[in-house]
């Protein structure tokens, strides 16, 4: 698949799911002549129960606009990103990490998270697109961290044709049979952290996709639940 027809494909992902996000689950059907009588008594309930209904539907409204705001501001990073032309440099690798890791400071001192950054090759490749990758690599790391837990950034292989670099964390850990499945659209890992990290789906998503064009790939490496999970990304050594 072509990255135009797949970006498209995205597109209609998205708006089916900003559809979704437009009414709750539990939304009773239409009332009917029928069932007119049934619905008659909840206007007559007290002014608290009227009040408590208003809230809850104000909260599913801007938990939605949340959403839909997360989901449309990642798929125009996807399309501008998609049809940019990269531009190689000579990127100092650990620099670059670094400062990513502070912009994330904040986020891990609150987790209890510790990032450590390894020496690493310097590359040459188009700072954005490595600047992208590595911020959703680490930032998806620090938020399914939990306490006193080390995100480690580190070379894994460097030779004439490719050079690697992981992203490991000591946290929940990935079921294998969700290895593969995780750099799909909008899939989130199952388990407790699942319900409470915010997110799109998208963010390794992203990385696959921006891997690939590149003319990398991205995979991911976990002993299972509780056993911490490796993001190894594979670059061409000169681009």
């Amino acid at each position: 698949m072509g990255f135009t027809s797949e970006l498209e494909e995205l597109r209609g992902d998205m708006f089916k799911r900003i559809a979704a996000l437009s009414r709750p689950d539990d939304v009773p059907p239409p009332a009917t002549e029928d069932s007119a009588q049934a619905v008659e008594p909840i206007l007559y309930e007290p002014d608290k129960q009227l009040s408590q209904d208003f809230a809850e539907a104000l909260g599913f409204i801007k938990s939605s606009i949340a959403k839909m705001d997360r989901l449309i501001s990642a798929i125009l990073h996807l399309t501008r990103e998609g049809r940019r032309e990269f531009h190689p440099v000579s990127i100092a690798m650990r620099d670059l990490i670094e400062n990513i890791a502070s912009t994330v400071a904040h986020q891990a001192a609150e987790a209890d998270a510790h990032i450590r950054v390894e020496p690493l090759p310097d590359i040459v490749s188009d700072h954005l697109a490595i600047e992208q990758i590595f911020s959703n690599l680490i930032d998806n790391a620090v938020k399914y961290s939990g306490p006193d837990v080390n995100v480690t950034v580190e070379t894994a292989k460097v030779d004439d044709k490719y050079t690697c670099v992981r992203v490991k964390d000591q946290g929940p850990g990935i079921a294998k049979g969700e290895l593969k499945q995780i750099f799909k659209r909008f899939y989130r890992v199952s388990g407790p952290l699942a319900t409470r990290v915010k997110g799109t789906g998208l963010g390794l998503y992203i990385v696959r996709f921006v891997a690939k064009r590149h003319g990398g790939r991205a995979w991911a490496e976990s002993e299972g639940p509780g056993r911490g999970s490796t993001f190894i990304l594979q670059l061409p050594t000169s681009k």
